[in-house]
C-alpha cells in the first residue's frame, strides 16, 4: 500500500508531505485547489509524461516520491531481484525528478532507473481509476482483460500467450522459407552448376605454381639437356675432363704430401672435391637422361592453366580462395536442401502446436463464456445498488470457427493473443430497450458507476493493491452517491482505496479525509493538504453539503451523515 507521499516544487506545490492510511481515504476540496495535481503527481510516479511545464515557477525542477509497504506482495520482489534492486527491506522508495534542464531522473530505492522499470513496477502497485480508466472501458479491446481478470483466468492465458508467440515466432519463420522458396530453388541452380563446374576442376592449392614451373622446362627441353649434359661431359666424360685433370693433380699433391706431411690435409680436400664433382656429373647425366621432348605434354599444360585462369577470373583470385569459395557453395548447398526438410518440419510441429493451442483456447474459451454469465449478475446487481436499478448487463464473447490446418496460413486462422475469444460489454440503461454496445450509448455518469462495480466485483482477483478513484461522483448525486460511498468502503476492506469527491455524501464514508486547501502566501498560490479529525471532518462535510454560508441546520445534517456512515462502518467490522 501507498503510505508516504512527498512531492516539492511541482505545479503550484510548493512543499506537500502526506502520509496515508490502510482502507478508505477520502480526498475533498474546493474546485482548483488542487486535488488534480495530486493525481499528477501519482500519475507521473506510475510512468506518466514529465515535462518542464510541470516545475513550479521560479524553480529548477520538481519532486515527487513515495514510499510503499511491500511486505505483502511477493511479486514486487521477484522483480525488483530481477532487476538488481531488492533491499530485502519492506519499504519500496520511488522518485521521480523532473529537471527543466532535461536531466530527468527514476529512482527506485538508491538506484537509477528506466521508464520501463518504473512502469513496470507502478503497474503492480497502483491502479487510477479516472477519466482515462472511464475511456480504456469505451475500448472493447480492454473488455476482455477485465473479463478474465473477474474470472480468474489470466493464469491460463499467460499459458496460452506463452504458447501462442513461439507458435508466431515458428508460423513467422515457415512463412519466410515459403515465401523465399522460388528465389531459393533458382539460387539452388546457380550453386549447383558453380560446384559442379569447380568439382571438376579437382584443384589442389600448389596445382598452378607446379604447372608454371613444369611449363618452362617442358618448353625449354631441349635447352636443358645441352646444357646438362654438356655440363656431365666436361666434368666425366670427356678425355681431358675436369675430372680426369683434378686426379692427376691429386696424385701430384700427394707425392708432395710424402716429402712434407703437412701438405696432407689439402690433399685429402682435394681428394673430396674429386667425390663431389663425380657425384655432381653422375646425377646430371640422369637429369639429362630423364628429359622428354613431348610437345604434348606442354600442350596439357597450358589447357589447364588456362583453366586454372578461367575459374579464377570466376570464382577468386588464387586457388585457395577458388577452393574456400567451393566449400562455401557445398554448405549452402546444404543449407538449401535442408531448408526443404525444415519446412516440412515446421508444418509437422506447426500443426501439433495448433492443436495444443485450439485445445486451450476452447479451455479459455469455456472459462470466458461461464465467467460472463456470473458477471451479467453481479454487474447488474452492484449498478442496482449505486442507482441503475433497470440496467440491464450482458458480457457478450463470440469465440472464431476453426477453419482448417492443412495450409500454412490456415493453420492459425482464428487464433490470436486473447485466443479465440473477443469480448464486448453491452447494455441497456432503460428497461424494455434491446441492448447496445456500451461503448456508444454509456454517458459519463454511467460509466464511472461501471467502473466502480467493476473494480468491486473484480477486487478479489485484482493484485495491485492501491485503488485511486478520481471522478467517480460524476453525473450522480443524492441515494445512488450513498450506495457509491458504501461500494467504495466494500471495496476497501480487501484494498487501500483512494477516493477523489466533490460529494458529501460519497465522503462521509472515509475511514481517514484529507482536506486539500488553495492558499495565496506573499503572492504565491499554495497547495496544502490537510488529515481531517472528526471535528474538522464535520466542517468540511458542512461546506461541502452547504457551500459558503453554512447554517446549523446544516452542520446538523452533516453530523447525521457522517454518524450513518460511521455506524455502518462499525456494523460491517462487526458482520
Amino acid at each position: 500500500m501507498l503510505q508516504e507521499l512527498f512531492v516539492k516544487d511541482f505545479a503550484i506545490i510548493e512543499s506537500l508531505h502526506v502520509s496515508f492510511a490502510a482502507g478508505l481515504t477520502m480526498i475533498t476540496g474546493e474546485t482548483g485547489a488542487g486535488k488534480s495535481i495530486l493525481v499528477g503527481a501519482l500519475s507521473l510516479l506510475m510512468g506518466g509524461r514529465a515535462s518542464a511545464e510541470m516545475i513550479r515557477s521560479g524553480s529548477d525542477e520538481a519532486v515527487v516520491e513515495a514510499i510503499f509497504d511491500i511486505s505483502r506482495i511477493p511479486e514486487i520482489r521477484k522483480m525488483l531481484a530481477a532487476y538488481g534492486l531488492d533491499d530485502e527491506g519492506d519499504q519500496l522508495l520511488i522518485r521521480r525528478i523532473i529537471s527543466r534542464t532535461g536531466k530527468n531522473r527514476i529512482m527506485i530505492g538508491d538506484r537509477l532507473a528506466t521508464m520501463q522499470m518504473l512502469a513496470q513496477l507502478s503497474g503492480m502497485l497502483v491502479d487510477i481509476s479516472g477519466q482515462f480508466s472511464q475511456q480504456l472501458l469505451l475500448q472493447t479491446e480492454k473488455h476482455i482483460e477485465l473479463l478474465d481478470a473477474y474470472g480468474g483466468l489470466i493464469p491460463l492465458r499467460l499459458r496460452y500467450q506463452e504458447q501462442y508467440a513461439r507458435f508466431q515466432e515458428l508460423a513467422a519463420e515457415l512463412n519466410i522459407l515459403c515465401r523465399n522458396k522460388l528465389e531459393s530453388e533458382q539460387r539452388r541452380d546457380l550453386l549447383s552448376f558453380q560446384f559442379n563446374e569447380i568439382s571438376r576442376a579437382q584443384l589442389s592449392p600448389a596445382e598452378e605454381d607446379s604447372l608454371v614451373q613444369e611449363r618452362s622446362i617442358v618448353a625449354s627441353a631441349q635447352s636443358l639437356y645441352e646444357r646438362t649434359y654438356g655440363v656431365y661431359t666436361a666434368l666425366y666424360e670427356e678425355e681431358q675432363s675436369c675430372l680426369v685433370m683434378l686426379k692427376r693433380l691429386a696424385h701430384q699433391l700427394q707425392d708432395a704430401a710424402a716429402i712434407d706431411p703437412s701438405l696432407v690435409s689439402q690433399h685429402t680436400a682435394l681428394e673430396s672435391y674429386l667425390f663431389g664433382i663425380e657425384d655432381t656429373a653422375l646425377s646430371l647425366r640422369d637429369y639429362a637422361e630423364k628429359i622428354t621432348m613431348d610437345p604434348g605434354r606442354l600442350d596439357h599444360i597450358e589447357s589447364r592453366l588456362d583453366e586454372l585462369y578461367r575459374l579464377k577470373k570466376k570464382y577468386g583470385k588464387t586457388i585457395p580462395e577458388i577452393i574456400i569459395y567451393f566449400n562455401e557453395i557445398r554448405t549452402e548447398l546444404e543449407n538449401i536442401e535442408g531448408s526443404g526438410g525444415r519446412v516440412d518440419e515446421l508444418r509437422h510441429d506447426l500443426a501439433d502446436r495448433c492443436e495444443k493451442l485450439w485445445e486451450l483456447a476452447s479451455k479459455l474459451s469455456a472459462g470466458r463464456t461461464q465467467a460472463a454469465q456470473s458477471l451479467k449478475k453481479k454487474v447488474e446487481a452492484e449498478l442496482a445498488s449505486i442507482g441503475m436499478k433497470k440496467v440491464s448487463f450482458s458480457a457478450r464473447v463470440n469465440a472464431a470457427q476453426r477453419t482448417g490446418i492443412d495450409d500454412s496460413a490456415d493453420t492459425y486462422a482464428g487464433l490470436t493473443a486473447q485466443g479465440i475469444d473477443t469480448v464486448e460489454f453491452f447494455i441497456s440503461p432503460n428497461q424494455g430497450e434491446e441492448l447496445k454496445p456500451l461503448s456508444r450509448i454509456a454517458s459519463g455518469g454511467e460509466i464511472s458507476r461501471i467502473v466502480l462495480a467493476l473494480k468491486k466485483i473484480i477486487a478479489s482477483n485484482y493484485r495491485v493493491p492501491t485503488l485511486l478513484f478520481d471522478e467517480v461522483d460524476a453525473g450522480i448525486g443524492g441515494a445512488v452517491a450513498e450506495a457509491v460511498g458504501r461500494k467504495l468502503m466494500e471495496i476497501s476492506s480487501s484494498h487501500q482505496v483512494l477516493c477523489i469527491t466533490h460529494l458529501p455524501q460519497i465522503a462521509c464514508f472515509g475511514s481517514q479525509h484529507l482536506s486539500v486547501q488553495k492558499q495565496n502566501t506573499n503572492g504565491r498560490t499554495l497547495t496544502s493538504v490537510a488529515l481531517l479529525a472528526q471535528e474538522g471532518r464535520l466542517s468540511e462535510l458542512s461546506r461541502m453539503l452547504g457551500g459558503i454560508k453554512i447554517s446549523e441546520a446544516t452542520r446538523e445534517h452533516a453530523l447525521e451523515m457522517l454518524s450513518g456512515a460511521q455506524q455502518y462502518a462499525a456494523t460491517r467490522g462487526r458482520s
